[in-house]
Parts: structure tokens; C-alpha cells; sequence
């Protein structure tokens, strides 16, 4: 019983060994780390705040991991890639802060 627990906790806190590669996809389809001002996340969602929205590639971001898009408004995108959302925005804060 104890070796299905320790499972089961491995497999809930797994690095994803592509995330590095998969937010330079996110990255790239929201315009830029010059267009970026500020990432966080829900329990579900990339929370984007941009200096111009119109720059996102909706169709990218579905077609590589995102459930879908929410345009909230000119500067606000939200992403939904489910409980991956929180370390795509742990990796946009690094990227913004060595800048």
C-alpha cells in the first residue's frame, strides 16, 4: 500500500522535462517576452497580462497543449492548460526577472 502512495505522490510532483521548450512556444505565441507585463496562475489557467492581446495566436496555443483561450480584453489573456498553468507562469516570472 505504501509503495501505490509513493506513486501516486511521484507522479503528482514530476518535473516536466519539456517545459522549458513548451513555454518558448507560449512565449512566442503571446508576442514576446517584450510583450509580456505580468504572469500568474489559477489553478487551471495562464493568467497573462500583455501590452496588446491582439498579438496572441489562439490557434497555436490550442493546437500545442491549451484547452482553450479566453481574450478577456485589450491587455488580459487567459490560457487553460489545466494543473500544468502554475509552472508555465513560474517559468514566464523567471524569464521576466532575468531580463
Amino acid at each position: 500500500m505504501i509503495d501505490k502512495i509513493r506513486q501516486f505522490f511521484n507522479f503528482l510532483v514530476r518535473v516536466n522535462p519539456n517545459i522549458g521548450q513548451e513555454t518558448d512556444g507560449i512565449v512566442k505565441a503571446v508576442g514576446g517576452l517584450e510583450n509580456i507585463v505580468h504572469s500568474g496562475a489559477c489553478a487551471t489557467r495562464l493568467r497573462l497580462q500583455l501590452n496588446d492581446s491582439a498579438l496572441v495566436d489562439v490557434d497555436y496555443l490550442k493546437c500545442n497543449g491549451a484547452f482553450g483561450v479566453v481574450l478577456l480584453d485589450k491587455s488580459n489573456v487567459q490560457i487553460i492548460y489545466g494543473v500544468k498553468a502554475n509552472n508555465y507562469a513560474q517559468e514566464i516570472d523567471a524569464r521576466l526577472q532575468a531580463l
